[in-house]
């Protein structure tokens, strides 16, 4: 018997049977010659990960000093880095081109105290830097963030609704007080994701309230609602 295998042979009978000894000496050395084959290495679930974000936002400003102020409609997209910390938490920095602002009553100067409704949208790029918890095993997995939400404001324009008015001017020369160009705000939400071997796709929801007035001289902040659909792969 040849050390390591369990092969044994019947001298008996040896013509006849040559065929068989030699199929069955076969099939016990080659399993010992042939390379062993791996199977493809899996990636691990625990890996960082890139995405990317696209939804719609409901925004308007609120605090003490705002005064019948409607929501406007707004969009936000971007992009994100996805890194695990410890189990099912992660940290996600994010940059998004966020719209913002809402609608305003504006009184008409010399117009006997009519009012106008003026939309003032305001435009940043958002660096939300997110702690995410969610599920940690499963097809299906819920989970929730939160975290500050820095931002830059890119734009500022300022429009009367008004269909016999055509009245469309950048802040900057709008008689206005000057809006600040730096925004912080908390943001918190939650979502449902939906896995596969390689990527993920999750319907979030997001609120977004800021903690700075957007003007130096009276306490008005942004305030947003966004749902977003973010593939990470």
């Amino acid at each position: 018997m040849a050390e390591g295998t369990a092969c044994l042979v019947d001298s008996s009978h040896m013509p006849s049977r040559l065929p068989l000894i030699a199929g069955y000496l076969l099939l016990c050395i080659l399993p010992h010659t042939l390379p062993a084959q791996e199977s493809p290495p899996r990636r691990s679930s625990r890996r960082p990960a890139v995405g990317a974000e696209v939804g719609y936002s409901r925004s308007d400003l609120g605090g003490p000093d705002a005064r019948r102020i409607r929501s406007r409609q707004g969009a936000l997209t971007g992009v994100y880095l996805q890194t695990p910390i410890a189990g099912p938490v992660s940290f996600r920095p994010e940059i998004l081109f966020a719209l913002k602002g809402g609608r305003a009553q504006a009184v008409v100067e010399g117009g006997g105290g009519a009012t106008v409704a003026l939309d003032i949208e305001l435009a940043y790029f958002e660096l939300p830097l997110l702690v995410r918890a969610g599920k940690p095993r499963g097809r299906f997995r819920p989970l929730v963030f939160a975290g500050p939400a820095p931002a830059i404001q890119i734009g500022c324009d300022l429009q009367i609704v008004d269909p016999s008015t055509d009245f469309r001017s950048t802040c900057d020369a709008a008689d206005v007080p000057p809006f600040r160009q730096f925004d912080v705000g908390i943001v918190a939400g939650g979502g449902l994701e939906v896995r596969w071997p390689q990527s993920a796709l999750s319907l979030e929801a997001r609120y977004t309230t800021g903690l700075r007035s957007v003007l130096s001289e009276v306490d008005v902040r942004n305030r947003a609602f966004g749902i977003l659909l973010a593939l990470t792969f």
